[in-house]
């Protein structure tokens, strides 16, 4: 069976920013490979005698999706959702694209809410997974690390984090590392402000994916700092290499993390992130509440789980396997 995986964005080949939406159509081409599918993965709809079509992003995909199922008519078709599809809410063209799919999939469990619920029978939740950095490395005594990773927009609020360290105590060890790239200009000046004035920051721009597993796994806290968020990969990073999380308390954070997760803090609060910041640093009890809560949620964030859900997926879509499921 041949798939076509549609992913809005730049060609990764060519040293284009790598997205979320590009970092998880390759992951989903690989696992689908793993299966026994041909796959193929675009930036948008080319006509081809594919059996489905894989669509991430709503909206930006949009027109790629009316081509495919103007062609295809009865041809399988599965969308995606990206965070900006649904939060804060759906746009016209992501509504169409979710009435014309056959699945959607949702990268955590609260993202459902915002499909209409006429549709919300068609939503698979599949939780992006990652590995363990192998062996592990080793965390810094000298400093206390906090990463933040994501590109630099709006969206993320990305300097909340820089901004809450300039109220940490002056005897903090607390070292801010941020890696990402700058997507939008007036961060481009914030970062060298910030570099220039905050001794605790560190700006890494973008990195690899590679070196962001490890700088995940060698970090003493992860920061997530965002408005809104689909479903963070940095996440499945972070608890599957047991580095705790603190993040604002927003849907694509809830339905990872779970309501009762301690890390929270309100979206746009830099005091009470410095206040967390504090806690995990000077009080270990809490610290080892936040990395216990990692490691229980880790278990579902494997490869194994996320490529059987994908298999079940095209299964109820396609109503028979026709990879070569393992």
């Amino acid at each position: 069976m041949r798939i076509q995986i549609v992913s809005p964005g730049g060609n990764l080949q060519f040293g284009h920013t790598r997205t979320g939406n590009r970092s998880t159509a390759s992951q989903w081409g690989r696992l689908l490979r793993e299966l026994g599918y041909s796959v193929e993965i675009t930036g948008t709809f080319i006509p081809r005698s594919n059996e489905i079509m894989i669509a991430l992003h709503g909206d930006k995909s949009h027109e790629a999706i009316l081509r495919y199922r103007s062609l295809h008519p009865a041809g399988k078709l599965i969308l995606g959702l990206a965070g900006t599809d649904i939060y804060p809410s759906p746009s016209d063209k992501t509504l169409e694209s979710m009435a014309l799919a056959d699945g959607i999939i949702a990268l955590q469990e609260k993202a459902i809410d915002q499909v209409p619920p006429e549709l919300q029978n068609r939503v698979v939740n599949i939780l992006q997974s990652a590995t363990p950095v192998l062996p592990a490395p080793e965390k810094s005594i000298d400093t206390f690390d906090v990463s933040i990773l994501g590109h630099l927009r709006t969206v993320k609020n990305p300097m909340l984090l820089a901004e809450a360290s300039r109220g940490l105590p002056a005897e903090s060890r607390i070292r801010i590392l941020q890696a990402g790239d700058i997507l939008e200009e007036p961060y481009r000046e914030a970062v060298e402000a910030e570099t220039q004035t905050n001794p605790r920051f560190r700006y890494l721009g973008q990195l690899d994916r590679q070196s962001t597993a490890g700088l995940i796994a060698s970090s003493h806290v992860m920061a997530i700092t965002s408005i809104n968020e689909g479903g963070a990969r940095v996440v499945s990073e972070a608890l599957v290499n047991r580095t705790p999380v603190l993040s604002t308390k927003m849907d694509g954070s809830v339905g990872m993390l779970g309501e009762d997760y301690p890390g929270y803090f309100p979206v746009g609060d830099s005091d009470a992130l410095t206040e967390l910041l504090i806690r995990c640093e000077s009080d270990l009890d809490f610290l080892n509440e936040l990395t216990a809560a990692a490691t229980e949620l880790a278990p579902h964030y494997t490869p194994e789980k996320e490529r059987k859900a994908l298999a079940n997926l095209l299964t109820r879509v396609c109503g028979s396997a026709k990879g070569t499921h393992r």
